[in-house]
């Protein structure tokens, strides 16, 4: 009996490894001729003139303003100088993404042609730091057979490659890949070649005041079960390390952040923007490192130093909440990319300390704990695409985010019976945006690192949020109305502290609309605070665009009765409004307790992108997903704390 128990194991264990060997081989695309074709075919059927597509914009250039201008941008943008981009088919470089910012029209290699209807104002390429040196080896003329050998699987990516490269990425320390040779000089040798191409890259593309590229990379350690502790890490100037930190030099983000200050001399100032939280498995905010050490107050005080943002949503979906995890919010139910993890599970699911909203609680207790609070931190949203299109977030434009393993509309519509992982759960991410003087790169850096920031859906809502003791309502109708908010208080990212006088905080929401997309319906607040040891949160809708009171009891609007007939996806005409703009007060304030603030801001529906895609077949939306989506904005937050000064 106990033979033929271990006969079925290890023909269990045969067919699950074939069934992992066909699903992860699949997934690997080789770029050939008869690949092309077949692709270009599917494009060429799909109907285009069914999608009703905006009116290309030029770039507005705005003077400089001592008040702030807002500038949209994507952070977080891949070329083919990426390992994983290049196999799945991307063959663009960092001069085609920065030129696709600034308004040119792009032909990917699927046929599928992509143009943003308004320029980008500044970009940071991301390429990943631990593809660095790669390609330059390839192209050594002194590389070993060996190497050679290695090179060519780029071409015809084989699941033996993928499993080598990931085997190694995986150990703790991470190792570089047998190519790079002994102590991985070779590797290292050649990264900086790629390092200095990048600045190049940047530099080609930089016009001072009309469009800022940011130096910047990823950093991205490889976990054995899929999940990511990713981080961009952008410069503030041209003054940066010869070198890049990569997983390979550093385990662990505190590994990254110790490196990355040893090697910052001079002039040169750097910050990380971690992105995928959703993705952390528990380890965004849970106060221990990747490897289950638990934090030193040295390493909460660098966190505090150089990761003044997050990156809440993206292609990979939403990090800023899950229904389920500390809420009840509905809106929380937004773009998610995993379920809820069940009793026992961790990973490949949604569970606590890996959303934004958890990391501001968690950022509160601490607060008790250290006698400050290191988890301050403000939003942004940015692509993650992997196509060499930065900016590319308009519902309709979106033609996958992974080359040619999401390209044509019938493989990102087909692929939805395999789990989370496949195109459908994905989006074509967000926009961060940026209030500073100008459109330089210190000015756009040092918006960053003053969380004076927002993250939107992919759409440019205009978003301004204040916070102070003593606005009165006459405030909302000023024309001097922003110079008089910063003098008598502060905007989003900073810290109101405890008043001489007695009152309760007021908040000032200033918010207008996409000019090329749909109206806005309601703004809505996100406070969170600890009392008696344990975390509370209120979320309420602030200001309705039908010119109605939230409900008393609920706390929300009404609903816009917005409808979207998604044959067409016209926007739906007299339904919201362009501007929504409301002074309001926390009557519920207690001057003992910290406490944050944020604020969303909804559009009404329009139509989600896989409704596009149904409309280019001729078929209806697939009913897996929602056929609409209501596009928004998520404030900075504004923190009250107790110990700080009124005004901070």
């Amino acid at each position: 009996m106990k033979k033929w128990l271990l006969i079925i194991a290890l023909l269990l264990l045969v067919g699950a490894g074939l069934y992992i060997y066909k699903f992860f081989d699949s997934k690997l695309i080789r770029v050939t001729p008869e690949l092309i074709s077949e692709l270009h075919e599917s494009v060429a059927a799909e109907n285009e003139a069914a999608i009703v597509k905006p009116e290309f914009q030029q770039q507005l250039i705005v003077p400089s303003n001592p008040l702030k201008n807002v500038y949209f941008g994507d952070l977080h943008v891949h070329t083919s100088w990426s390992f994983d981009a290049y196999i799945n088919g991307n063959r663009f470089g960092p001069d085609q993404a920065y030129r696709f910012a600034r308004g040119d029209a792009l032909k990917l290699t699927s046929g599928e042609e992509v143009q943003i209807s308004t320029p980008l104002d500044f970009v940071a390429i991301t390429d990943h730091a631990e593809s660095f040196g790669l390609f330059e080896g390839c192209r050594d003329p002194g590389s070993t057979a060996k190497q050679k050998e290695f090179c060519a699987q780029f071409d015809n990516p084989s699941l033996s490659l993928f499993m080598s490269l990931r085997s190694e990425a995986i150990q703790r320390p991470p190792l570089r890949p047998e190519y790079c040779g002994e102590g991985g000089e070779f590797c290292i040798r050649h990264g900086r070649t790629t390092w200095a191409r990048t600045q190049e890259a940047a530099d080609k593309a930089y016009e001072p005041g009309v469009f800022t590229s940011l130096y910047a990379y990823e950093y991205s350690p490889v976990w054995p079960k899929g999940g990511s502790t990713h981080r961009n890490v952008i410069f503030r100037t041209r003054s940066v390390p010869d070198t890049v930190v990569s997983a390979y030099d550093a385990a662990t983000a505190i590994d990254l952040w110790r490196a990355l200050d040893s090697g910052c001399k001079g002039d040169c100032e750097f910050l990380t923007i971690p992105h995928n939280l959703n993705r952390y498995y528990g380890k965004a905010f849970s106060g221990l490192d990747e490897d289950g050490n638990a934090y030193a107050e040295s390493d909460w005080m660098r966190r505090k130093s150089f990761e003044p943002l997050v990156e809440i949503y993206q292609a990979k979906a939403a990090s800023e909440c899950a229904r389920g995890i500390g809420t009840t919010d509905e809106e929380c139910d937004f773009e998610q990319f995993f379920s809820l993890c069940g009793e026992g599970e961790n990973e490949a699911c949604a569970g606590p300390n890996s959303f934004a909203r958890d990391g501001l609680k968690f950022g509160l207790k601490l607060e008790e704990e250290l006698g400050y609070n290191p988890l301050q931190f403000g939003f942004i949203g940015s692509t993650d695409v992997h196509n060499s299109n930065p900016g590319d977030t308009e519902e309709w434009d979106y033609r996958g985010k992974s080359g040619l393993n999401d390209a044509t509309a019938i493989k990102r519509l087909e692929q939805r019976s395999f789990g989370p992982s496949i195109p459908i759960t994905h989006n074509p991410g967000g926009l961060a945006a940026v209030w500073a003087r100008e459109n330089v790169r210190e000015a756009i850096f040092d918006g960053l690192k003053s969380k004076e920031t927002y993250a939107t859906s992919g759409t440019r809502i205009r978003l301004r949020a204040f916070a102070g003791w003593n606005y009165d309502e006459q405030l909302l109708n000023d024309p001097d109305l922003v110079r008089k908010a910063y003098a008598h208080g502060l905007p989003m990212g900073g810290v109101l502290g405890k008043n001489a006088e007695e009152g309760n905080p007021r908040f000032l929401l200033w918010a207008t609309k996409d000019p090329n997309h749909a109206n806005l319906d309601r703004i809505q607040v996100v406070k969170g605070w600890r009392e008696n040891g344990a975390q509370k949160e209120q979320v309420m809708d602030i200001v309705c665009s039908d010119g109605s009171a939230p409900k008393a009891l609920s706390g929300q609007c009404n609903d816009s009765g917005a409808q979207v007939d998604t044959k067409t996806c016209q926007i739906a005409d007299g339904v919201g409004q362009a501007e929504l703009k409301v002074l309001w007060e926390d009557k519920h304030f207690d001057p003992e307790l910290s406490a944050f603030y944020y604020f969303r801001v909804l559009q009404v529906p329009t139509c989600r992108w896989s409704t596009y895609d149904a409309m280019r077949l001729g078929i209806e939306p697939i009913p897996e997903v929602p056929s609409t989506i209501q596009e928004r904005a998520w404030s900075s937050p504004i923190w009250y704390s107790p110990g700080a000064a009124a005004i901070q």
